[in-house]
């Protein structure tokens, strides 16, 4: 698929078109319709650079209930028999 922006447009951003690709897979990234590698690969980065960038920018990491959970789980099968942290 190719995506075309108008001249104007691009020219009002100020922004590359590196930039431009790189802002929209944030933009999915963030409302969660693609994982970090496919934004990464959209932007033209590796997953790292993609994740480092969002770091430089202060941009967080999506994080929520379900992947704690998945977490919590993973930590129970590497260390099985540890007492569950008190609540």
């Amino acid at each position: 698929m190719q995506l075309s922006v108008p001249d104007e447009l691009a020219a009002q951003t100020g922004c590359s078109p590196e930039e431009l690709r790189f802002e929209l897979a944030l933009g999915l990234y963030l409302d969660g319709r693609l994982t970090a590698g496919s934004a990464a690969r959209l932007a033209g980065l590796t997953r790292l650079a993609f994740l480092e960038e969002l770091g430089r920018r202060r941009i967080p990491l999506p994080y929520d209930e379900a992947d704690l959970a998945e977490d919590a789980r993973a930590l129970r099968e590497l260390y099985p028999g540890q007492p569950s942290p008190a609540r």
